[in-house]
């Protein structure tokens, strides 16, 4: 089966974490695993960390973006995942490097290579006029590991942004307000989350995915872990342990997802989600969220596998 599915935030997979990458060999296992699993296209994704780490792994990533092989999902440019967060939305991401948002900081990481998305706290000090440099410069900007209030948030939105990432994970859940109610309320957000009966509960969807039927989008937020089972993995400069569909940081933090498109696809079925929403959902939207044409990657992905 060709592979088709667009996945824009992918942490590792196959036993790979691309931030700690060593060899441009290391981030081609991620992009063979993926294809295995039919995904034809895909962010790589960094989370928050020091800018010579960042740097390094952009470097390694940007060459195999631009040297595509045979059985590879394709490399559509990185999403950066801080480190201009929120110091108590941060989840797994290294308190030691989350900083307030900079612009020397991020042209240091846009001059390594291709960044699509970056996801950062609108309420941060400088983070809106960040949000509109990025915008300019033709970066997707997803608000994401924030602990912002719906004020801010709005903020965030009118100053460019255009998505949130991994929905109800790293913000406020309901019933409480702020970026979730606003990118709900909002018709022209488009929803990024993860659907695993992990990091979102099958109640939780059933009431809110009715109201974004038309604009969200599935992602996995991937481990090393994703593909290989139960275990102990790395992600970044940690660990995280793999148990009963789940991978935790030692304390207990959840970390990233394990699951694979066909286990999103099952559970929306089960909900009762059209056939054509769950495709889009997973293919032509997250394709046009990235200024990608859908068709033509799957034309590019054919034309590589005959040679």
């Amino acid at each position: 089966m060709l592979a088709k599915f667009i996945d824009l935030q992918v942490n590792g997979h196959g036993g790979i974490d691309l931030l700690s990458a060593e060899t441009i060999e290391d981030v081609r296992k991620v992009s063979r695993s993926l294809y295995k699993h039919q995904l034809v296209g895909y962010l790589p994704t960094i989370i928050t960390s020091s800018i010579a780490a960042a740097t390094r792994a952009l470097k390694l990533i940007e060459e195999v973006r631009q040297n595509p092989e045979s059985g590879e999902a394709l490399i559509l440019g990185t999403h950066l995942e801080g480190p201009f967060i929120s110091m108590q939305k941060r989840g797994v991401h290294p308190p030691e490097f989350i900083v307030a948002p900079d612009l020397e900081h991020m042209k240091s990481l846009l001059g390594a290579g291709l960044i699509k998305q970056v996801t950062l706290a609108p309420e941060l000090p400088g983070a809106i006029d960040l949000i509109k440099y990025l915008v300019s410069e033709g970066v997707l900007v997803s608000l994401g590991h924030t602990n912002a209030s719906m004020a801010e948030a709005e903020a965030g939105f009118k100053a460019g942004a255009k998505t949130v990432t991994h929905l109800f994970n790293a913000m406020p859940k309901p019933p409480l307000t702020g970026l979730a109610q606003v990118a709900i309320e909002r018709e022209d957000v488009v929803i990024q989350i993860i659907i695993d009966q992990v990091h979102v509960s099958n109640e939780l969807l059933v009431q809110t995915l009715p109201k974004i039927m038309n604009r969200f989008i599935v992602v996995n937020d991937a481990v090393a872990a994703a593909g290989l089972g139960d275990g102990v993995f790395p992600f970044g400069a940690m660990e995280v342990k793999v148990a009963n569909g789940q991978a935790r940081r030692v304390d207990g933090t959840l970390a990233g997802g394990v699951a694979t498109f066909a286990d999103s696809i099952k559970i929306m079925q089960k909900l009762e989600i059209s056939s054509d929403v769950i495709q889009a959902s997973l293919t032509t939207r997250p394709a046009a969220l990235i200024g990608v044409n859908y068709l033509d990657l799957l034309e590019q992905s054919k034309k590589l596998s005959k040679n």
